[in-house]
């Protein structure tokens, strides 16, 4: 759905959009059964200004696999600066990899009626249903939609 109205002037601020992309390619573990960080290198994010259409694209992609034949799970919370929390981690918007074999897995979220200005922070999390998780690679993409 646009944000436009008819009649409305289109203006170089109105289309100007940020991108952010942070990766890690260091092998980090999680043992935790709750969403947390990482239990080596800590907090992973990726922060943007959120564009006038108060609409950002987030995509993570991470490699993972667990010590056994249970899941690794990964998500993603995301808080504005003047707004706070604007998106929980859950499983239903989780890469979730069972077993042994490391895997690739990857998700995008169009995430939308947030606060034209502000910083959007979006911090990956991890949990385990046992066993010990590995990422062996994580990125996270925030694409401002115009």
């Amino acid at each position: 759905m646009s944000h436009w109205l008819a009649g409305q002037r289109i203006t170089a601020a109105k289309l100007a959009v940020e991108t952010a992309q942070s990766e890690d390619t260091t092998s980090r573990t999680s043992t935790s059964g709750t969403y947390a960080n990482a239990a080596t290198g800590g907090a992973f994010t990726a922060a943007v200004v959120v564009p006038a259409s108060g609409t950002v694209i987030v995509s993570l992609r991470s490699t993972q696999r667990n010590s056994g034949a249970t899941n690794t799970i990964t998500s993603w919370n995301a808080s504005g600066s003047t707004s706070g929390a604007v998106y929980t981690a859950n499983d239903n918007a989780a890469l979730i990899v069972t077993g042994t074999a490391n895997s690739p897995v990857d998700l995008s979220h169009r995430l939308t009626g947030l606060t034209p200005g502000e910083t959007l922070t979006v911090t990956m999390v991890h949990k385990v249903s046992g066993g010990t998780a590995t990422m062996d690679y994580r990125n996270i993409l925030l694409q401002g939609c115009p």
